[in-house]
């Protein structure tokens, strides 16, 4: 399983001091490879700081601007109902398929059952399904099969209650090999279905 994220995600949030008036706090976080983009905050006086770490951070207010840095908890506890609502990050899931139909391999049983799970998980997937075939016969009815293992796989989902409008079922036939290989060559990682759900 595959997981996927923006480059980086800023939080801001609007925060009255008792005294100072109110202030927008502005943190940097990290995907989830740990690579951060970069921001520039500026006050209404004209200054600016340049926030690019993990967890670096600004408040500014009243022509104030002050750099900082927070650590994980607090943004989890300041920053609780930002995060809860953020959308789950994309997954992908990779079904092997035996050659020349829409068998699913035995070890691509327990893949299904994460797919299953995950899609059970959110709730309004969206789904991508692309299915591939392997080179060997004519590129004509490799696209029909990988269609056909692509749409097998998305009628499974259905079948658990997924809206069809929700459920994109794509075939590229031979051309996008997960391992290149000569016309008319077997491969079994070539015969699959790629499974993205956001």
């Amino acid at each position: 399983m595959k997981t996927l994220r923006s480059v980086f995600t800023v939080l801001i949030l609007f925060l009255v001091a008792a005294c100072a008036g109110p202030k927008d706090v502005i943190v940097l976080l990290a995907d989830e490879n740990g690579k951060v983009g970069e921001v520039t905050v500026q006050s209404t006086d004209g200054s600016k700081v340049v926030l690019n770490k993990a967890l670096a951070s600004a408040e500014v207010g009243a022509g104030d601007l002050t750099k900082g840095q927070m650590v994980q908890d607090r943004v989890d506890v300041v920053f609780k109902d930002v995060l809860s609502a953020l959308p789950q990050n994309p997954v992908s899931f990779i079904l092997y398929f035996r050659t020349g139909g829409t068998v699913l391999t035995e070890a691509s049983k327990p893949v299904l059952k994460k797919l299953f799970d995950a899609v059970a998980n959110r709730q309004a997937a969206e789904i991508q399904v692309t299915g591939h075939t392997d080179r060997v016969g004519s590129a004509g009815n490799n696209d029909k099969l990988a269609l056909k293992r692509a749409q097998a796989v998305a009628q499974m989902l259905i079948d658990r209650g997924i809206k069809t409008k929700r459920v994109r079922a794509v075939g590229r036939g031979e051309r996008a090999p997960l391992v290149p290989t000569k016309d008319g060559k077997r491969e079994p990682k070539n015969r699959r279905v790629e499974v993205i759900v956001r």
